[in-house]
């Protein structure tokens, strides 16, 4: 299982849902963090993660349940990225977030 450590603890002002093949899959919401802001924790074994095409993304999931947790972007990529899926979260949090869409299909 793991856990997420923010410096102060905070409600993301929004969360993005993409429409593209691999995040619709996941049906996740994403919150967006730099990485040096977030520490992602273990409790009892790694997260596994898979990379998708242009291989900029590491998509984590939990090797106890299976869940999509969160994603980090690899060095490929331009931006330097942790996105947490929200979908993890309660729904008392995630109702009041604002939802951002994303197109990022590609028809």
């Amino acid at each position: 299982m793991e856990t997420f450590k923010l410096p102060l603890l905070y409600t993301p002002s929004e969360v993005a849902s993409c429409n593209g093949s691999i995040c619709r899959r996941y049906s996740a919401s994403w919150a967006y963090y730099v990485p040096k802001d977030i520490e992602v924790l273990f409790t009892k074994e790694k997260s596994v993660f898979y990379i998708w095409g242009d291989k900029e993304v590491e998509f984590h999931r939990c090797n106890l349940c299976g869940c999509i947790t969160h994603y980090i972007t690899t060095p490929k990529c331009d931006k330097e990225i942790t996105a947490i899926n929200m979908h993890m979260a309660e729904y008392d949090i995630l109702d009041n977030i604002p939802v951002r869409k994303i197109d990022g299909a590609i028809y």
